[in-house]
């Protein structure tokens, strides 16, 4: 009898751990669909003053329309929704009592829905040089006026404020607090953006460049140099991520163009795809099938995508506009105000993809009669498709 009466409380004991995030595994060929949650609506609905309550409403919208995975922006400038030891609180979140990532992270697992921290590695401040603007405990700051010229290298200062990616300083930090999320946190993925390298300009790390030339006989072109800077970073950011937890899902959402990362970003998808640095690729097409420049038409830059994701394991989920509904932009007015178009991509895609991502929130769950229409067609591909 006591036998019996262990073995019940151990299968009770399971099954109420197994609630808090029923799906934490992706299982076989599940479609994910997917929605970002950014920082700036996340700032507005802070300023509310009720966001549980807001929050609350929206998860069940996602539930209600089928959305298995939110991504939440975790740390957009080098701050954090969260108290780190790293970096310094936003400040939407200056006074708010709670921990509030934990809070969106339970809210949605209850809901079914996996949670991913979005993270942008290098960014710092986009709208100014200005280190004064920058809370005194931001490590970019602290770097600066630490009075050791050599943590000046961390950090760039050209047209905003970066952590520099051929530092090994800022790339730690970067690991640092992405092993601290993990840690403290249910979460089921790491998730960055297209915002690697800023610019091209060869102001930006020629310092460090200087140095590494000067130490090799046959030095990498700056180009490549910054590549082989980015792509080591993703191949360790994918080793500790799968070294704290082999379960959290590394992603990451490229721009539309694969030229434009590779040349421009210095970010080669193709490789991470190939040597398995990435579980899911998320790229942004952001354009709909008439375009006006033929490269950019959906269904061209989707090929390539297709292209790039062919014979490895990495999923293939397609960023989509749902921002774009109901645009004042001349060149795709007309295509983005039909109420039709998200559908019509879904459509295509559906075949060939393991699903789609929204940007973002807010636009998903627009009140325009357009974006209602949109709504609903998407409620209702997803209901069939999953059954």
């Amino acid at each position: 009898m006591k036998k019996l009466v262990l073995a019940l409380i151990v299968i009770i004991c399971i099954c109420a751990c197994g609630c808090q995030n029923p799906i934490k595994k992706i299982e076989g060929n599940s479609k994910i669909y997917g929605v970002w949650f950014s920082c700036f609506e996340l700032d507005k609905m802070l300023a509310t003053g009720d966001f549980k309550a807001e929050f609350s409403s929206l998860i069940e919208d996602c539930s209600e329309l089928g959305i298995t995975d939110m991504f939440v922006h975790t740390r957009p400038f080098c701050d954090s929704i969260y108290k780190s030891e790293y970096f310094p609180l936003r400040a939407s979140l200056e006074g708010i009592d709670y921990d509030i990532l934990e809070y969106m992270i339970n809210a949605c697992h209850q809901k079914g829905i996996r949670v991913h921290a979005w993270i942008n590695p290098y960014r710092v401040k986009t709208d100014s040089t200005d280190i004064n603007t920058l809370p005194t405990n931001s490590p970019a700051r602290r770097w600066l006026e630490d009075d050791d010229p050599q943590n000046d290298t961390n950090v760039v200062l050209l047209d905003g404020i970066y952590l520099n990616p051929a530092a090994e300083d800022a790339t730690r930090l970067v690991l640092d607090g992405i092993r601290e999320i993990i840690n403290n946190y249910d979460i089921d993925g790491i998730h960055f953006d297209d915002y690697f390298y800023p610019t091209e300009s060869s102001d930006f790390d020629k310092l460090l460049y200087e140095k590494y030339s000067d130490k090799n006989l046959f030095p990498l072109p700056l180009s490549d140099w910054r590549r082989e800077n980015v792509n080591a970073f993703v191949s360790e950011v994918s080793r500790v991520i799968k070294y704290q937890n082999s379960d959290v899902v590394f992603s990451i959402s490229p721009a539309a163009s694969l030229d434009k990362n590779y040349e421009s970003l210095y970010a080669d998808i193709a490789l991470w795809t190939r040597n398995g640095y990435i579980d899911w690729i998320i790229p942004q097409l952001y354009f709909g099938f008439n375009y006006p420049e033929t490269e950019f038409q959906f269904d061209n830059l989707y090929k390539q995508w297709q292209e790039t994701a062919k014979n490895s394991d990495v999923k293939l989920i397609i960023g989509l506009a749902s921002y774009k509904v109901d645009t004042i932009e001349p060149d795709e007015c007309e295509e983005w105000s039909s109420g039709n178009l998200l559908k019509r991509q879904i459509e295509h895609i559906n075949n060939s993809s393991d699903g789609c991502c929204f940007f973002s929130l807010s636009s998903l769950f627009g009140d325009t009669e357009n974006q209602t229409n949109e709504r609903e067609n998407i409620r209702s591909l997803i209901t069939r498709y999953k059954n």
